[in-house]
């Protein structure tokens, strides 16, 4: 098939998706489609990439890494100020929402303040500017009304054009979807994100995602859901490419599929979550100990934790990771308390570790959100980190009695996250697509008063909502007179419309 007609039936293909996305109420329709770009825009290349693939100039464009993009950093700065009037619009108020977060909010505020002894300050500020817009864009899921359905909006819209416009780039763009290492013999898919790595956590959170919602969709849908198509998609994406399997993926995909499998079986018995929870945290925590502990001394290919690498189709340096690990920790003993400064240290190749100069490609990341996050915030940003994590956990569990499939998602992307970073980087990357998931779940809004006309809003959301067999007719309350509610219509789900009383 020629290439220009694949990617035409890909478009063809994404664009079906998101008409049947279209019969889906999720309150503020138009207030999601800012993080929807958001989080398009960084599960991919950046916007200037794409306009150089397409023959288009790139205006500011520089092969000075301390400049960037003007074109992705305008981006990025018009959609923050966008989510900012989105919020402003819903009365969102920011002082109860960060009193209701200390931890977090110290931490967010502490990367801030390391901007100042950074080398590079006005990199470490543009940097930071994205995580802010990702708050932002969190913000604007999490007031949306429906905080489940929000989200997943936001991820499907993702994934309706990454999935399989990923697979047309594997085959018939492979000067973009594909990778090759340093021989030149491996391949590896990469679709139209930056890193195998990337693609994995995407094809991981589309099987997740899409078995949830085949699942939870089957007796109204059954074998004609399009999300089993896309679910197949992920799946084929997962293995990555012929010479090049992605073990890491797939392992934290089966991982992200048994906590969510096995948080589901205990609805009946939601306080049994908590233990669960918990010694899946407790085991994650020490495997962590453990990588971090074989950064600093090797084990022997011999030993448990060798065997255990092995296991996983990784060789006893975890492809090499240790041996940039063990640099990265010689250049951040000059300040081992409070780091280089926020966004400070990957800025290509001017203050990269010594051997990335004689490399064909930069390295951007220490391929360990725990490694980076000391490099850059020290021991200091270690502990802020730690206790906004340990702090988020409780909020977690207390949300569950309130919106059970919510929290479901939250402590499954928490337990997930915490796990990729031990070998991959999300934290402190404004500019990923995990750190957005990341703000979602641990951010908590408090709950303030609802007017009459936002309740009445949301309850016939519901209704809405409600399988055609379970709906009923019933009252719903629609204005408001001295300070009483009077019923003044009843819905028919004959003809799915309301009929005054």
């Amino acid at each position: 098939m020629p290439p220009k007609l694949a990617l035409l039936f890909g478009a063809i293909f994404a664009f079906t998706a998101f008409r049947s996305d279209r019969r889906r109420d999720i309150g503020d329709a138009k207030g999601l489609f800012w993080p929807s770009l958001w989080y398009i825009v960084v599960a991919s290349h950046p916007i200037g990439y794409w306009l150089l693939q397409w023959g288009v100039p790139v205006p500011g464009a520089s092969d000075d890494p301390t400049d960037g993009s003007l074109i992705d950093r305008s981006f990025f700065l018009l959609l923050t100020i966008v989510g900012l009037r989105v919020l402003s619009k819903r009365n969102f108020r920011w002082g109860p929402t960060l009193r209701l977060n200390p931890w977090l909010t110290a931490f967010v505020i502490y990367m801030a303040i390391s901007i100042l002894w950074s080398q590079y300050p006005f990199v470490s500020f543009k940097r930071y500017i994205k995580v802010i817009g990702s708050i932002v864009m969190a913000m604007v899921v999490l007031t949306n009304g429906r905080q489940l359905d929000s989200i997943f909006t936001v991820i499907r819209r993702c994934l309706y054009v990454h999935l399989p416009m990923s697979i047309i780039c594997t085959r018939y763009f492979r000067n973009i979807g594909v990778s090759f290492d340093w021989n030149g013999t491996a391949e590896s898919w990469q679709g139209i994100s930056t890193s195998k790595n990337t693609l994995g956590q995407i094809a991981m959170l589309g099987v997740v995602y899409f078995f949830w919602e085949v699942r939870r969709n089957w007796p109204q849908y059954g074998w004609r859901n399009i999300h089993i198509l896309y679910l197949l998609m992920a799946l084929y994406l997962l293995k990555g490419g012929p010479g090049s399997v992605s073990m890491t993926s797939i392992s934290v995909c089966a991982f992200a599929v048994f906590v969510f499998l096995r948080i589901q079986s205990l609805r009946a018995r939601p306080w049994a979550v908590r233990p669960f929870v918990l010694t899946v945290f407790c085991f994650t925590l020490i495997i962590i100990c453990f990588v971090v502990t074989h950064s600093l001394v090797m084990f022997s290919a011999n030993s448990v934790f060798g065997e255990m690498i092995t296991l996983l189709g990784r060789d006893i340096t975890l492809t090499d990771r240790t041996n940039i690990w063990h640099d990265v920790y010689e250049a951040a003993s000059g300040n081992p308390l409070l780091g280089v400064g926020f966004g400070g240290f990957w800025i290509g190749r001017l203050a990269n570790i010594p051997w990335n100069s004689q490399m064909t490609w930069v390295l951007g990341q220490a391929h360990s959100g725990y490694v980076d996050t000391y490099l850059q915030l020290g021991f200091v940003g270690i502990f802020l980190l730690l206790a906004a994590i340990l702090s988020a956990l409780p909020r977690l569990f207390e949300a569950l009695a309130d919106d059970f499939d919510f929290s479901c998602f939250r402590i499954t992307m928490f337990l997930t996250i915490i796990y990729i970073d031990m070998t991959e980087s999300v934290y402190l990357r404004g500019d990923h697509h995990l750190w957005l998931i990341l703000q979602v779940v641990l951010w908590s809004i408090p709950r303030f008063p609802k007017s009459a006309e936002s309740a009445i809003q949301e309850k016939a959301s519901v209704l809405r909502h409600e399988s055609p067999a379970n709906r009923k007719p019933r009252s719903v309350l629609v204005s408001s007179c001295g300070g009483n509610l009077e019923p003044i219509g009843d819905y028919h789900p004959s003809i799915r419309s309301w009929r005054p009383a």
